[in-house]
């Protein structure tokens, strides 16, 4: 991996344009149709509560050509915006779907799970990580066209049993969404969601949601130091993509709380989540069929 990806960030994010140029074969460029597939990407992705680093990462890396690495780091920046923004909007209303219990077990999770995952996150090359984006992005997608029907069914506020099991299993979910935060530059909503709504019987799509972009607060605050730590946050090209991941919570939020909308953006998502995860295949079959190519 070049050193240059590594180098110190600056204020203004200076340094990581070079670095961007190193990988990419250029310096980043500004695109608009990144900046609007973003704040759609934004809404989406409130409504479902995966704080948008899924969608971020691939905007960043194909379309404004920043390496991966330093796309992961950066779209980082991107949900921590969101989520806290989302919590905030979340927690004012009346109809407030926060379990703050549930969110407390699972920061005792991702705290030392965000660790490990930056660590490991550190040892492994780009192709690795495009495989791993795809085995995700896959299950994410999975995950939300089985959940037909079901996205905002059961009511709020009902109490959740925590015995000891279940406290055991709520910080493991929050260790695993801990874990892919610094890695994937994702809140850790893909894991943490399905994990609470699905096993947790009391617990509706709405509340696992809320509880989840709460979690991502701290979960990518910590990544955000660690990939800064690291040099692989441009804060330059994060700007403009931040004001409208703020704008964007602020209408997912409102959204969610809709009727139909939830059902509307689980089609949605399922849709984008296949078509990323084909590009980044694309990406994979074209470097093996090259390194093929250089073999023979």
């Amino acid at each position: 991996r070049s050193r240059r990806v590594n180098a110190p960030v600056n204020a203004r994010g200076e340094g990581h344009a070079s670095a961007a140029g190193t990988e990419s074969g250029g310096e980043p460029r500004r695109s608009p149709t990144a900046l609007v597939l973003w704040f759609a990407s934004s809404i989406l992705g409130t409504i479902c509560g995966v704080g948008g680093g899924i969608f971020a990462t691939p905007i960043l890396h194909y379309l404004v050509r920043l390496p991966l690495q330093l796309a992961v780091g950066t779209s980082l920046v991107l949900v921590f915006a969101m989520t806290v923004v989302a919590t905030i909007v979340e927690f004012a209303r009346a109809d407030s779907a926060l379990d703050w219990v549930v969110v407390g077990l699972l920061l005792v999770g991702s705290i030392p799970g965000a660790q490990v995952g930056y660590r490991f996150g550190t040892r492994i090359d780009a192709h690795t990580l495009k495989v791993l984006f795809i085995a995700v992005l896959l299950g994410a997608a999975l995950r939300t066209y089985t959940l037909h029907g079901a996205a905002g069914a059961g009511e709020l506020g009902r109490a959740i049993a925590l015995d000891v099991p279940r406290v055991a299993w709520v910080i493991a979910v929050g260790f695993g969404g801990g874990f892919l935060a610094p890695l994937l530059g994702v809140g850790g909503g893909i894991l943490v969601i399905p994990a609470l709504f699905l096993t947790l019987p009391e617990m509706n799509y709405l509340e696992a949601r809320a509880c989840s972009m709460a979690m991502s607060i701290v979960n990518s605050a910590q990544s955000v130091w660690l990939h800064v730590r690291g040099g692989t946050v441009h804060f330059k090209i994060a700007a403009p993509f931040t004001v409208l991941a703020v704008i964007g919570a602020l209408l997912g939020v409102w959204a969610v709380h809709r009727p139909g909308w939830a059902e509307v953006a689980r089609v949605a998502m399922t849709v984008v989540l296949v078509l990323v995860a084909l590009r980044f295949a694309w990406d994979v079959w074209a470097l093996r069929r090259s390194s093929a190519e250089t073999r023979s």
